[in-house]
């Protein structure tokens, strides 16, 4: 039975999957660590269309970090039999798993279903007690429902903010957002543009980048903001904590993307 209070849940590891580069640790690893310079390359196809490789790739590593069970040859690439990750060894670690699962492929990238092949495949070789299935139509609430399940799990979730359809080239998309704390003379302000409200807001979320589209990024928690009740999912993005509002990520998938290719992974333990 889950908790009756689902108004925050996080993953067990507020760290996620902690990468290490240039003393800088980062919330998950980036496709854009890798070299643009040669359109021919590997390494470009991967900086490019690379970023559901790098979902797959911290997917197992959480699990990997969480339950020593899932620690495997592969994720011990990066690891290296410790819990923390330098980016030398997490580097060669995204290659293999570009290379023996998710295949990374021009303008392609790595499509929903092939994702959850990805993932079935490498639970089955090392004997992972999952299973996976990418989801289409999904409505509003059967989503949210989906995602506290598997947040609950502890189980990271791979989320696509797919293309404008039909228009695939379209530049509209959702926003991403920062957290940031309120105190001392900004607090005073914020009191003074809510008046009447039973609860001052501690915190607010502002937009760092906007019409993001055709890009996955992985959940590691939903919030509930308690003045206005609107619901902010975590993410980890290029190796960095965000937010997403998840009613304009609805909106968009209703008015500008689609159920099919703005959906979700879904795993359940088997």
């Amino acid at each position: 039975m889950f908790p009756v209070d689902n108004s925050n849940i996080q993953l067990s590891n507020p760290s996620y999957v902690p990468v290490t580069k240039d003393s800088v640790t980062y919330y998950g690893g980036s496709q854009m660590w890798f070299s643009g310079k040669d359109k021919f390359s590997k390494d470009y196809i991967l900086r490019n269309y690379g970023c559901g490789t790098i979902a797959a790739a911290d997917l197992f590593l959480y699990l990997a970090l969480q339950y020593p069970r899932n620690r495997n040859a592969l994720t011990e690439i990066a690891l290296q039999g410790d819990r923390t990750i330098d980016y030398p060894n997490y580097d060669t670690y995204v290659r293999n798993i570009n290379d023996e699962y998710t295949k990374t492929r021009r303008i392609i990238a790595v499509l929903g279903p092939r994702l959850a092949h990805s993932f079935n495949s490498y639970a089955d070789t090392y004997h992972l007690n999952y299973k996976a299935s990418w989801k289409l139509t999904l409505t509003y609430y059967d989503m949210y429902e989906l995602i506290k399940e598997m947040l609950y799990e502890d189980i990271p979730i791979i989320l696509s903010i797919g293309p404008n359809t039909p228009n695939l080239w379209g530049n509209k998309g959702i926003s991403f957002y920062q957290k940031y704390q309120i105190e001392g003379l900004e607090n005073e302000k914020a009191k003074e543009n809510f008046i009447g409200t039973e609860k001052i807001p501690k915190y607010y979320y502002m937009a760092l980048t906007n019409d993001v589209n055709r890009h996955y990024v992985t959940v590691t928690g939903i919030e509930t903001d308690e003045v206005f009740g609107k619901v902010m999912l975590r993410i980890s993005s290029w190796g960095k904590s965000y937010y997403i509002n998840y009613e304009e990520y609805r909106d968009y998938i209703e008015t500008t993307g689609g159920t099919f290719t703005s959906s979700m992974l879904y795993i359940q333990k088997t």
